[in-house]
């Protein structure tokens, strides 16, 4: 059986670029009540509107099927 793989990508606040711990902790939710099992997750560093530094939060799932 097939192991399929997903990442999801969540942004910080328009605002205050701040990687909020509830956005992240919804994704989490979410994806596990669609079956998907948490992998890994790595904050990275992008860009808001090409030039302003934003953090991102990359969050990888797994899923047998």
């Amino acid at each position: 059986m097939a192991k399929s793989y997903k990442v999801e990508e969540v942004n910080a606040g328009i605002c205050t670029c701040t990687l909020r711990g509830k956005a992240v902790e919804k994704c989490l939710e979410s994806n596990a009540k669609q079956g998907w099992v948490f992998e890994q997750m790595e904050p990275i560093m992008g860009r808001f509107c090409l030039f302003f530094p934003r953090y991102k939060m990359v969050i990888a799932f797994s899923k047998e099927g």
